[in-house]
């Protein structure tokens, strides 16, 4: 009887121990996520990224849902690759002013293995919209993997559109991402 119950319990604690993504709060890993936007004018197209992007990821591991998601970086922190155009960009963006851009979601549904439809709130030049977009997922013991994208109108924001040569950029910026949480 004593050797059953220590087996029967030491079989719960296995079984236990290997759900180890369960209701846990994980952070993003810097060195391998970024938030990147492409911007478009009529002579040359360009984007910058941000690797400095601090995610939160609430996952429950027993069920594999995502429950929460919430992401911030700092305007400054986007490079193009030309100093000029980044140091216009700040001007353009006010992000003394204005200084982070930030989502935070209130919904998201697992479409079906490994898709996402997040919704929630963009705050971005000091406004805030609702936003719904679709992401994909890949989840293996160590890691999550979360990337997607989705089109953010300029005028929508009261950003006024940069303008080279008297012509104005094209309002939308696409913004994609990648982020990586990794079970410490």
């Amino acid at each position: 009887m004593k050797v059953s119950a220590f087996l029967f319990l030491l079989l719960g604690f296995l079984i236990s121990s290997s759900f180890t993504w369960v209701d846990q709060t994980l952070k993003a890993d810097k060195s391998r996520s970024y938030l990147t936007y492409s911007a478009n004018h009529k002579l040359h197209a360009w984007s910058g990224t941000s690797k400095k992007v601090d995610c939160l990821l609430i996952f429950d591991g027993e069920t594999k849902t995502f429950k929460k998601v919430a992401v911030s970086t700092n305007v400054a922190d986007f490079d193009s690759e030309n100093s000029s155009r980044d140091s216009h960009a700040l001007e353009v963006l006010e992000a003394i002013k204005f200084p982070k851009v930030t989502f935070g979601s209130t919904s998201i549904e697992q479409v079906k293995e490994g898709k996402l439809k997040i919704g929630g709130k963009l705050t971005f030049h000091g406004k805030s919209k609702d936003i719904t977009f679709e992401g994909d997922y890949k989840l293996t013991d160590k890691e999550i993997t979360v990337t997607g994208g989705f089109p953010v109108s300029m005028t929508e924001f009261e950003v006024e559109r940069p303008s080279f040569m008297l012509v104005k950029t094209d309002d939308i910026l696409e913004i994609k991402f990648s982020v990586v949480f990794s079970k410490n």
